[in-house]
């Protein structure tokens, strides 16, 4: 198993406790009504210094070794620690402990590549600090969303958005602002981050009504949207489709294709990059069609020679002026998807 499909196992097979034990921590606890262990490092007395959150990514806080376990250590990482020894031991002792077989990950090179990728090439192409990007992420509560109605409005259902979607995905509707309710979060975690309202009323532009209400504390640059969500199907599939709204998202999750994630808007920072990269899959780019295709090169030379990169671009003229690729019926899209277009760099 590679990092990723090992600690989905630890999680699913509720092996957690097991792996704490086995490297050493003591004064295990399970929280459960914030659904996280905590427990002391193996040469620490503090019982409470060790956090893993209860997820499929078995993120770390270790609050009194920072200096070696940064904002995206892991289970791995406190059995790197805990063993003195590197990734590769602990992957190898993590499969011996679990009874599973251990392989070295093969990686899968595409013929079609327009050159070998430079492993330092993700480095020279997104300036990224390890720890930048995560201290800035601001929590909200989850309690927020109680005051909204856990159901789908009409006007969304009619366009396709489907009840599975809604559940899925957490929508709910305020009667008091007339606002469909858009849960937003983080990528790698599932915490809530931010929460998207947008209006029902009819013609609100001509009325002053903002389309959307974005809470304040929600930096969308670090996040992408519906990446939390839709993880496991890109991972599958191999490709993500890069769109521009939320909406995007839910339209075509509704139509069984969870392939997606929104930029919350046409341009791309350099942590959600970092983030798509990490993805390890193809990139397919389909803004909406008023984007200039001058746009939408410089958001794929952001992937050109590291990932597979592609665009939808409609030359057929299917589209109207201001339409998302993904908005349209499905045999549209499907035909536009079918002809994306390979980027090569300029």
């Amino acid at each position: 198993m590679d990092s990723i499909s090992l600690k989905k196992y630890i999680y699913e097979k509720e092996k957690i406790e097991f792996v704490l034990k086995q490297i050493g921590c003591t004064n295990i606890e399970y929280h459960a009504t914030q659904d996280y262990y905590s427990c002391a490092n193996y040469n620490g007395d503090n019982k409470t210094a060790v956090n893993i959150r209860n997820n499929k990514y078995l993120n770390v806080r270790n609050w009194t070794r920072q200096k070696e376990f940064d904002n995206n250590a892991d289970i791995i990482t406190l059995v790197e620690y805990n063993l003195t020894k590197s990734f590769k031991f602990a992957m190898k002792y993590l499969h011996k402990i679990l009874g599973l077989q251990y392989s070295l990950p093969q990686k899968h090179i595409e013929k079609d590549n327009v050159k070998s990728a430079d492993p330092l090439e993700i480095f020279k192409k997104v300036s990224y600090t390890k720890n930048n990007a995560i201290a800035d992420i601001q929590l909200i509560s989850e309690n927020t969303l109680d005051n909204y109605a856990p159901m789908l409005h009409i006007d969304w259902l009619r366009e396709g958005i489907m009840p599975w979607t809604r559940e899925k995905f957490g929508l709910s509707y305020s009667h008091k602002h007339r606002r469909v309710i858009i849960p937003i979060r983080y990528w790698l975690t599932g915490e809530l981050i931010g929460v998207n309202m947008r209006t029902t009323i009819q013609n609100h532009e001509e009325i002053g009504i903002p389309k959307y209400m974005l809470n304040s504390s929600y930096q969308k640059s670090l996040n992408l949207y519906g990446l939390f969500e839709n993880y496991d199907c890109i991972q599958k599939e191999g490709y993500v489709v890069i769109v521009e709204s939320e909406k995007s998202v839910l339209k075509r999750d509704s139509l069984q294709d969870s392939t997606l994630v929104a930029l919350s808007g046409h341009t791309i920072s350099d942590e959600q990059v970092r983030i798509l990269i990490g993805l390890n899959v193809d990139i397919i780019v389909a803004l909406d069609n008023d984007i200039l295709l001058e746009e939408v090169a410089k958001i794929c030379d952001k992937f050109v020679g590291i990932r597979n990169v592609y665009y939808i671009h409609d030359k057929w003229e299917l589209l109207k002026e201001k339409d998302s690729p993904v908005d349209v019926d499905n045999k549209t899209y499907q035909f536009l998807f079918e002809n994306k277009v390979k980027y090569r760099g300029h």
